[in-house]
């Protein structure tokens, strides 16, 4: 059995993805706005939002980081970072 490694540091999206892409785009607005809703993506027109999810938990995995969904009603869901925060 062998152990993956930890970072311990908060990645910026340029370090994750390419710059401009939807995954870019939906990490830099979670960094900076501290949530978004999946209506909320569709201003950014990212329309695939579980995809571009799946995508950024993966890449978040290693810092020990996730993206957490809340039920806001009526269908909206609203996502934030959790995990380690910047030192």
């Amino acid at each position: 059995m062998s152990q993956t490694e930890l970072k311990f540091n908060v990645p910026q999206p340029g370090e994750l993805f390419k710059y401009g892409s939807q995954n870019y785009q939906l990490y830099e607005a979670l960094l900076t706005r501290g949530s978004l809703t999946n209506v909320g993506m569709r201003d950014l027109f990212i329309l695939s939002h579980t995809r571009r999810i799946s995508d950024l938990r993966e890449k978040l995995k290693p810092y020990c980081m996730d993206v957490k969904k809340e039920l806001v009603g009526h269908g909206v869901f609203a996502y934030r970072l959790t995990g380690i925060k910047a030192a």
